[in-house]
């Protein structure tokens, strides 16, 4: 069974996920700005096609999930700190 955590390890394990999240969200920044799709002739009619698509489509969704997860627990991390605080 899992052992509540004290303030200052969920503080300091809020501070690590912040870090891993604004690392990941970096990577898939750069993964976006550095496809290849993004060095493709304009002129070609694949790219026209594809104009309209989200962001997220360029980017692996693998990647796109571990961000999301880290998101998620963080938020399970901030809920914790909050709920002890309350006690």
């Amino acid at each position: 069974m899992n052992e509540p955590l004290s303030r200052r390890d969920l503080e300091e394990k809020i501070l690590s996920k912040r870090q891993q999240i604004e690392f990941e969200a970096n990577n898939l920044r750069f993964e976006r700005y550095t496809s290849s799709d993004n060095r493709e002739n304009p002129d070609v009619m694949e790219e026209s096609k594809n104009f309209d698509d989200p962001a997220e489509n360029a980017v692996e969704s693998a990647d796109l999930k571990a961000l999301r997860s880290a998101e998620n627990d963080l938020n399970e991390l901030l809920k914790q700190l909050k709920d002890l605080d309350e006690d």
